[in-house]
């Protein structure tokens, strides 16, 4: 399996990945949701703001992830970054792959000064890569959360998670009431 930053495989593939995941997972809808998401990401976000990661072998890409800057209200020196959305292909689910790709991409972005990443997502899965819980008082989201549970971080320079407060707002296509 090889893991990298979004390179030979087309933004088109990319985003049927995702529609084909979340269609399976969530419903057809989901799929289209998200999918329309992961295409105006790709095409709406430079290259400072979105990082995506893939996992493939042989050709077949397997999983993706996004990872898009976080904007804080207030300056702050602390770089952070949100991940969102990712997708492991159906028949690949279960094998770590998705975990093996955020290992990956959280020890790239390590690389290029990104203090903390906070995802909005299932505990058990994000923290087996060293996600823990946030308060949304602590770090406060755009949009009120559906599931204040899922709300977690990760300090990729051994800042405290403490450090990571205020209130913040996502890349254009992510702030949107319905991905919270």
């Amino acid at each position: 399996m090889q893991f990298e930053r979004l390179g030979q495989h087309s933004p088109t593939e990319i985003t049927t990945l995702f529609t084909d995941v979340f269609s399976n997972s969530e419903g057809a809808n989901a799929g289209l949701q998200i999918g329309a998401l992961t295409d105006e990401m790709q095409r709406e976000c430079n290259s400072d703001e979105l990082m995506p990661f893939i996992a493939h072998q042989q050709g077949s890409l397997f999983a993706a992830v996004f990872f898009s800057q976080l904007y804080f209200k207030h300056p702050t020196q602390i770089k952070a970054m949100i991940l969102s959305p990712m997708a492991v292909a159906s028949s690949q689910q279960g094998k770590g792959i998705g975990q093996e790709l955020i290992r990956f991409a959280l020890n790239d972005l390590k690389t290029h000064g990104v203090d903390f990443v906070v995802t909005y997502g299932d505990p058990r899965f994000y923290s087996k890569t060293g996600f823990e819980p946030i308060s949304d008082k602590q770090l406060t989201p755009p949009f009120t959360l559906s599931f204040p549970h899922g709300w977690q971080a990760v300090s990729l320079t051994g800042k405290a998670l403490s450090e990571l407060v205020g209130e913040i707002h996502c890349v254009a296509p992510l702030n949107q009431a319905e991905y919270w």
